[in-house]
């Protein structure tokens, strides 16, 4: 059986009797780490928009990246699709930018990088709990409260060398602090996490009772609380990052002309309007509707580290994470 950390290709085939644009033909091939849900969606509205036979590879964003590092001299997919802006911002070399058609709809505040354009916006750094393993007086209202020694063994965190809202998640926590006082409360929170590698096996563990707690991304806690799972939201007092995992062409890409056509579709208000309905992510376009329900940002407490910070701090934190992970 095929381990969920490991790279999982679906080919897709052309629909029948569909014409393919004279600007995009042939195979397209789409690296993502886009949950299954919006997957599965997506690229059968993608392929019968543009007539295209999409090949997908899927795994965390980590793992895309360090494989189109090792393929860059001679590239196999032509778009990345649904990761961390983070990861792609520190590894600009790999892409080539584009605007797909109506970037000038795109939510003001969202789009800070030349490197890629936002897929969806994301509300990745809050606290997903279990109802019934935590009681109403101990939910926790901050990151603090997850250094406490009490939920060693119980917190999930998916990995911030494997996934990049966990990758997210960490900055997060440190941009809050400061570097000193920030890596101290990480270090302190390390000591509590069982790390699974993925950021779909945080929230489905604690939906299902395997830990307490989790770091997740807002929609994918509340696709399991609307499906009943007893699961409460927490958007940590100390600061939360409004943000959008991104989508970017690959340098010389066998097929760009294909890669840009999945990016036109996705940016659409129909593209954007299929992702918000299988997933409950928010549209990165204001002429298209958000999710029913959905916490106003203007009442959270938004701390949105720089990018510019973050690109810097990059490399220097990731192998800080990984020493930590190591011990």
């Amino acid at each position: 059986m095929t381990s969920r950390r490991n790279l999982l290709a679906l080919p897709l085939l052309l629909a029948l009797g569909h014409a393919v644009p004279a600007h995009a033909q042939g195979t397209v091939t789409m690296y993502t780490a886009m949950p299954t849900e919006i997957l599965n969606a997506l690229v059968p509205a993608m392929k019968a928009k543009t007539g295209l036979d999409i090949q997908v590879v899927t795994a965390g964003s980590g793992e895309l990246l360090k494989r189109l590092q090792a393929e860059s001299s001679r590239p196999l997919a032509d778009v990345l699709i649904s990761v961390g802006a983070d990861g792609v911002d520190a590894n600009t070399k790999l892409f080539t930018a584009y605007d797909p058609p109506g970037s000038d709809k795109i939510l003001p505040g969202i789009r800070f990088s030349k490197t890629w354009v936002p897929f969806s916006v994301t509300l990745p750094t809050v606290i997903a709990v279990n109802t019934k393993l935590v009681p109403e007086n101990e939910i926790p209202t901050g990151w603090r409260d997850l250094a406490d020694p009490k939920w060693k063994g119980k917190v999930a965190f998916a990995g911030a060398d494997r996934s990049g809202s966990a990758f997210t998640q960490m900055m997060q926590i440190i941009h809050n602090e400061g570097p000193k006082e920030g890596w101290e409360l990480f270090e302190k929170m390390m000591a509590n996490f069982v790390i699974t590698g993925s950021s779909t096996a945080v929230i489905r563990g604690t939906a299902q009772g395997e830990y307490a707690m989790s770091l997740t991304l807002e929609d994918n806690a509340q696709r399991f609380a609307e499906g009943g799972a007893p699961i409460k939201i927490v958007y940590p007092k100390e600061g939360i990052s409004v943000s959008a995992d991104v989508m970017t062409l690959v340098a010389n890409g066998p097929n760009p002309a294909g890669g840009k056509a999945l990016m036109d579709y996705i940016a659409s208000p129909e593209g954007q309007a299929v992702i918000v309905k299988a997933s409950g992510r928010r549209p990165i376009r204001g002429d298209v509707a958000g999710p029913v329900n959905a916490v106003p940002v203007t009442s959270l407490k938004v701390n949105t580290y720089p990018v510019e910070w973050a690109v810097a701090n990059t490399k220097e934190y990731m192998d800080r994470y990984l020493k930590l992970a190591r011990r």
